[in-house]
């Protein structure tokens, strides 16, 4: 992703601090209300907010870290920056989540991210909820689970698919059995093994339920 040449904004006086994305009920109250065609799972948004939050407690212990390591971290999750990087994918000034801009997200992540790409679930998919945190039969579960994707599989992407109501999708393979899926990028995340495109999903993931 390019990053783009505006300087960060700091007050003339006091030190420069890394400035957080808030994730507060403006961003996620009302943008996604507007949106109530689109299925949310609840879980997947905690575990984005928590995912920040873990980010800010790095940045509050790391105070006192050489002046570099803050503005490496204050470059990563600097909202301008942040809104600048989505203006250059979308090539709008509009970074409203909908069909236009989605497709033009698609581009974006198509030319950047190639076949045998790893991914994993990145919380329980909306089959298995019910098993996992519901209490169902676990046998029933296992069965199920040779037919149905499930967050504890690996998949390898095969190409990216359209987009819909839930984003953009993806055709995936999974790893034991090679059966294939189509899934929402949104429920997908990368594997530990293949860290290097972390921040291309997870930036789309920030802006689908932030905007």
């Amino acid at each position: 992703m390019t990053k783009s040449k505006k300087p960060p904004k700091q007050s003339a006086s006091s030190p420069s601090v890394p400035k957080i994305i808030e994730i507060d009920e403006g961003v996620f109250g009302p943008r996604l209300m507007e949106r109530g065609e689109i299925p949310i799972n609840p879980q997947r948004i905690l575990d984005l907010v928590k995912r920040i939050s873990q980010i800010d407690q790095v940045l509050l212990n790391d105070e006192d870290e050489d002046e570099d390591d803050d503005l490496f971290l204050e470059d990563i999750l600097d909202e301008d920056e942040f809104e600048l990087e989505l203006q250059e994918i979308l090539g709008s000034h509009n970074l409203e989540v909908n069909e236009k801009n989605l497709n033009r997200y698609l581009q974006f992540l198509k030319a950047r991210i190639k076949p045998t790409y790893k991914l994993t679930g990145n919380g329980e998919f909306d089959w298995e909820e019910e098993y996992v945190s519901g209490g169902k039969s676990k046998k029933e579960y296992e069965k199920l689970k040779k037919q149905q994707p499930s967050y504890t599989d690996t998949f390898s992407l095969v190409q990216f698919c359209d987009v819909g109501t839930e984003g953009i999708m993806v055709k995936v393979e999974r790893t034991s059995d090679r059966r294939q899926f189509i899934l929402p990028l949104i429920d997908l995340d990368v594997t530990q093994e293949d860290p290097e495109h972390f921040e291309l999903i997870d930036n789309y993931l920030l802006w689908f339920f932030s905007y």
